[in-house]
């Protein structure tokens, strides 16, 4: 990136100002103060010119250009899965942003418990993603996860699970965020007996990933069945007979691929994704 901007940059800009005439006797032979400080703005504007023009090529916002990390909104970062990628983004050197209903310090908490440990460096973040405007987070983002779903036998599992995703889709796109990862729902999950069981579940998961492929075709698209584990306290029920269940590191190693730009399309199923994360 940085040998892209160099390039970009232009080596020519200051130029003497046009005299007419002989030069003074004893006159200065370097441009005025008037004439550098102009020259210095055109430079300083060809040159942010050319930084925005590499953004643009490149799909990363300049914000993040000029951090020099690139900055991850995890939506649902306090959750199973968003804890795990948040701990590997760190590793990565990546700025990360954890959005959810809790306040900072109850996703803290939450993390810690789901961890073993805590995650320092993690900018933890208040916002009900389904009603507030999510543009301030979203500003100079690189790439987005969203881990944000309602569990099955929650309440309001169709909005919960396909609205609120739908516009997380729609309002990163409108910001300008390069990377997209979403967790679905395995096809083999989707068409299981689950589907009369916790049929809003499916509907809103089947809702947010067509929203994604809409808004993001390049988007990596994850869909996990049985994730092993859980938060601490946390029932989940069991998946159907016979499906091996995915370590919550492979989801979270292949959700991170995709955010750093090193994976996209979609994944389906459980040995899907762990050939994934192995890679």
């Amino acid at each position: 990136m940085l040998a892209l901007l160099l390039a970009l940059e232009p080596t020519a800009l200051l130029l003497p100002t046009p005299m007419s005439g002989r030069r003074a006797v004893g006159a200065s032979s370097s441009p005025s103060r008037s004439s550098r400080v102009t020259a210095l703005d055109r430079r300083q504007a060809v040159t942010s010119a050319a930084a925005a023009a590499a953004a643009a090529t490149l799909g990363v916002s300049t914000a993040a250009i000029a951090d020099g990390k690139p900055k991850v909104v995890v939506f649902g970062g306090s959750g199973y899965v968003g804890a795990y990628a948040s701990r590997l983004l760190l590793g990565k050197g990546a700025q990360v942003v954890s959005v959810s209903r809790k306040t900072p310090a109850e996703q803290a908490d939450k993390v810690k418990a789901i961890l073993g440990a805590p995650l320092a460096g993690v900018e933890y973040v208040q916002l009900d993603a389904s009603t507030g405007d999510l543009s301030g987070v979203l500003g100079g983002a690189a790439a987005v996860i969203s881990c944000i779903g309602i569990a099955p036998g929650g309440a309001n599992m169709r909005d919960g699970n396909g609205l609120v995703n739908v516009k997380i889709a729609a309002a990163s796109k409108l910001a300008a965020v390069p990377k997209f990862v979403y967790l679905g729902l395995a096809s083999e999950l989707a068409s299981s007996p689950i589907k009369f069981v916790f049929g809003d579940y499916v509907k809103g998961k089947a809702e947010a990933e067509a929203a994604v492929g809409k808004d993001y075709p390049s988007a990596l698209v994850l869909k996990p069945g049985i994730i092993a584990g859980g938060p601490p306290g946390e029932v989940r029920p069991p998946g159907p007979p016979g499906m091996a269940p995915v370590a919550v590191e492979d989801v979270a190693r292949a959700a991170v691929a995709g955010a750093l730009g090193n994976a996209a399309g979609t994944v389906d199923g459980n040995t899907a994704i762990a050939a994934a994360a192995a890679k």
